[in-house]
């Protein structure tokens, strides 16, 4: 018999979030040091934030179209073929969404089925399992680890293809692992797009946040795969924007028509003053962004210095976002544990590896984003309390 009590699957097998829980357990520490959450450590730019105050006084409190103001989508064309070799007709071929999250889950929602197979990196960010489950579709893990520098490349994936598999999702630079795909490596899974004819979503929220001379490329740029691929990204990592939920989608025409029929019904539309603060980020905030970077590129090579000096961690050199992911094995313990031990010895706060699928086992996510002190402390009570190699 039908029971209307029992709530939906995709909630009942919905996760609580490994990083959060850490982030709770720490509260009963008043020193704790917060390497957790992947937030920038930077507030928005000063002229960013003006920019959506203007649009608040010039009364800008309406509804805007589904998608998006003109002004941003002319602004994000702009920057899509000038950066990233993108041809993208403002009008056809783009959506604004809030966040990349929420374009994440309108282009679940417009391209896949339940049943359908959906590929993603292992270790992945969370929540792109949990947006397959609420489209009652089936994850399909594509293991990377420090062997192939976290690379989730063609290899890796053509064996995972099935006549179910229906989308693939790449994440370059990817969040947790900081791994890159270079464009060798793009061309080689445009090949595998079109020899199955599979959608793939590229999602690039950490686009710029890249070091050590690398060039960041998309995959959409590459000839031959624009019926497949959806490019996604965000102002929110980049320009320190995390809460003006402001991201966006460029597909075909085809595809973007129905994104937009969708996001009627999810959200309607982004607020116009955050709009329009995207705006001025795309044309005036590469400055802001180079000092950003320079800053993470520091941290980043702190941690990881400091990282290998310590007993039980070993860690790889990540060439883009802001997080190390260092194996823990040398610990003797799971991740959960490792991650837990670590509050209780230094109260400096990881998220374990398991909070990013079931092959983040053997790892922990540290974020650097944070103040440089703060990391230089972290590493001074670890160091303390584990001894150095």
């Amino acid at each position: 018999m039908h029971n209307k009590n029992i709530l939906s699957t995709a909630a009942q097998n919905a996760l609580p979030s490994g990083v959060r829980r850490m982030f709770e357990l720490a509260k009963k520490y008043d020193d704790s040091i917060n390497l957790t959450l992947g937030e920038p450590g930077f507030t928005a730019p000063d002229h960013i934030i003006e920019a959506g105050i203007k649009g608040l006084k010039d009364k800008k409190t309406k509804y805007t179209p589904n998608a998006g103001i003109k002004e941003l989508r002319d602004a994000i064309a702009y920057k899509l073929e000038k950066e990233n070799g993108i041809k993208c007709d403002p009008d056809k071929n783009l959506i604004v969404t809030a966040g990349a999250t929420q374009a994440l889950m309108l282009s679940m929602v417009t391209l896949v089925n339940p049943g359908d197979e959906v590929i993603i990196q292992g270790p992945n960010w969370p929540d792109y399992r949990g947006q397959i489950d609420m489209v009652n579709a089936k994850t399909v893990y594509a293991k990377v680890d420090e062997k192939n520098d976290f690379k989730m490349t063609a290899d890796v994936i053509e064996p995972l293809i099935t006549d179910k598999t229906k989308l693939i999702i790449i994440n370059s630079p990817s969040n947790p692992t900081g791994g890159v795909l270079d464009y060798a490596d793009l061309i080689k899974i445009a090949e595998l797009v079109k020899k199955y004819k599979i959608f793939i979503i590229s999602d690039e929220p950490y686009e710029k946040l890249v070091y050590d001379g690398f060039e960041q490329k998309s995959l959409a740029s590459i000839p031959g795969i624009e019926e497949y691929v959806l490019t996604i990204n965000s102002f929110s990592k980049t320009f320190a924007m995390t809460g003006f939920r402001v991201g966006y989608i460029c597909a075909n025409e085809k595809i973007t028509e129905n994104l937009i029929k969708l996001h009627e019904n999810m959200i309607a539309s982004v607020p116009e003053p955050m709009q329009l603060a995207a705006v001025e980020a795309i044309y005036n905030g590469e400055k802001d962004v180079r000092e950003m970077v320079a800053y993470y590129d520091r941290n980043r090579k702190l941690i990881v210095e400091g990282l290998n000096r310590i007993n039980g961690f070993s860690c790889l050199c990540p060439k883009g976002a802001f997080y190390v992911f260092p194996n823990i094995t040398g610990f003797g313990m799971r991740s959960r544990e490792t991650a837990e031990y670590i509050l209780e010895k230094t109260h400096v706060v990881t998220s374990p590896g398991d909070a990013f699928g079931p092959d983040g086992e053997g790892y922990i996510r540290i974020c650097y984003a944070s103040k440089y002190e703060d990391i230089k402390e972290a590493l001074s009570r670890m160091e303390k309390a584990f001894g150095t190699k």
